[in-house]
């Protein structure tokens, strides 16, 4: 089959943020989306477009194409203003977080569509428990044979993306002792993970009709790897993150996975040769990220050596610097240094309950997190 890939002749930006919708005076969660999409959809006036998922406590905020990560801190910081001003109506509250630190999922409920049916249908109890929470960053690329080959190099550096991102240690009021819970919950579903390693455009073509002609799958929005090509917005789309706290950790993510992916596509247009990973280092990478976050050990891409996953990402923003200075987010990348500083998402919950010993207040800090 063939699937056209709209092409992005620049590296442009989309973000997509999954909230928590909290009740404010318990800090549970509290299913209404449905009333916040229902609201934004009979007022546009209001300016603020809710995206629905599959757990009714959840809603998806999106920003435009954007040229440059300066433009999305400016469509978020507009998108995050309008919400907190109808959740308040509403009475409710949000927040950013892989997963909630103490909602059971089996108190969840679930949007009532065809999708999400079907979802359910087929994945049962592992659907059932999707309650988790990210963040998606897409990038332009040219052409569905770049994209395939930045994806494939990107991939390599997933893990380090994974390990500033976490924050999610808790799962239904138990420390996880990962720093991602998120991951390994999401895992479960029948096409997520990391993406496959294709030679070119074609071959994800055939992977792609394969599993539609199979029942596999019933569109390409089914394929949920950590990477993705996204064929309609003419991008490549990074899903491996944790929803992290503040919007300035997004902003800081999307500037290194904007760097990283330019950094690729340019080896890849001077025909330089570029040794790819082989898929199981990758994998162990994935798990330590998710395990240890930023405070563990990764397998250096090029040495092939165990090295502090710290020191391995203060060598990537470093060698990015320069395109980060071209494509104007060397600031925002510097966000990354703070990460390192201060500690991911996970390492700030794990503090504040060690602090309070409250879950209650740890929920209390991650709202906060949004509160400016």
């Amino acid at each position: 089959m063939t699937i056209a890939f709209q092409p992005s002749p620049d590296p442009t930006l989309g973000v997509e943020m999954e909230l928590q919708l909290i009740d404010p005076e318990t800090g549970d969660l509290a299913p209404r989306g449905p009333d916040l999409v229902a609201f934004c959809e009979a007022h546009p006036e209001v300016g603020l477009v809710v995206k629905p998922e599959l757990v009714q406590a959840t809603v998806e905020i999106n920003t435009g194409i954007c040229k440059d990560v300066a433009q999305v801190e400016r469509d978020l910081t507009t998108q995050l203003l309008l919400l907190r001003t109808v959740a308040q109506q509403h009475g409710i509250s949000f927040l950013s977080a892989g997963t909630h630190p103490f909602a059971l999922w089996r108190n969840r409920r679930y949007t009532q569509s065809d999708r999400y049916r079907a979802l359910i249908e087929k994945h049962v109890w592992t659907a059932r428990r999707m309650q988790i929470y990210g963040l998606h960053v897409h990038v332009g690329m040219p052409d569905g044979d770049t994209a395939i080959q930045v994806i494939n190099q990107l991939t390599q550096y997933a893990p380090l993306l994974l390990a500033l991102s976490g924050n999610s240690p808790y799962w239904e009021g138990d420390d996880t002792g990962l720093d991602s819970c998120r991951t390994k919950v999401f895992e479960n579903l029948s096409a997520a993970g990391l993406p496959f390693r294709f030679e070119d455009w074609a071959g994800y073509e055939n992977l792609v009709q394969v599993l539609l002609e199979s029942g596999s799958i019933q569109t390409q929005r089914e394929i949920w790897w950590d990477i993705r090509p996204h064929s309609d917005f003419g991008t490549l789309e990074v899903r491996i993150c944790d929803a992290t706290r503040t919007l300035a950790e997004v902003l800081a993510l999307t500037a290194l996975v904007q760097c990283l992916a330019v950094y690729f596509q340019r080896l890849l247009a001077a025909g330089e040769e570029i040794r790819l990973l082989h898929p199981g280092i990758i994998r162990e990478n994935k798990w330590r990220a998710c395990r240890w976050g930023i405070d563990g050990e990764l397998i250096d891409p090029l040495s092939l050596k165990p090295v502090p996953t710290r020191e391995l990402i203060e060598q990537t923003v470093a060698f990015l610097q320069p395109i980060a200075v071209e494509l104007d987010c060397a600031n925002y990348l510097l966000g990354i240094n703070a990460i390192l500083e201060e500690g991911n998402g996970a390492t700030r919950q794990r503090r504040v309950f060690e602090q309070t010993g409250s879950l209650a207040a740890v929920v209390a800090d991650l709202e906060a997190g949004l509160a400016t």
